[in-house]
């Protein structure tokens, strides 16, 4: 919901998230990865990363000017990593925006890698030998 209670889609939750971190993380010349990994943060934490990258991959002129012609994304296989992104999005996330910006870094990082850990091995999702 926006300010207004609005519903939003999930163009426009994309188009607020990028302008987020945008204003965030420039103020700290974040670099391009960190930025991208924050954007993944909060399509995790909104539950619509399985629909930004239909969103993304469904923009046949944005796909070819940014992928090569043998990529996987300009493939009909992206449709495989939007039905195992969807999973995610039955997940509960609360992940940081910030956690890779100096200034917002928190000592219990080692506690919540545990718990993100704990979480994802009990939906199996993952699994590590401990």
């Amino acid at each position: 919901l926006d300010a207004d209670g609005k519903v939003l889609t999930p163009e426009e939750i994309l188009y607020r998230a990028v302008q987020a971190v945008n204003v965030s993380h420039d103020a700290c010349h974040a670099q391009m990865d960190v930025k991208f990994r924050s954007l993944v943060c909060c399509g995790l934490n909104e539950q619509v990363l399985h629909l930004w990258l239909e969103t993304l991959c469904s923009c046949v002129d944005i796909v070819e000017k940014w992928y090569h012609p043998w990529s996987f994304m300009r493939s009909p296989g992206w449709v495989q990593i939007k039905c195992e992104l969807r999973l995610l999005s039955q997940l509960p996330f609360s992940l940081s925006l910030e956690k890779e910006i100096p200034q917002f870094s928190t000592p219990h990082v080692k506690q919540l890698r545990s718990g993100v850990r704990d979480m994802l091995i009990k939906h199996h999702l993952f699994s590590w030998d401990l």
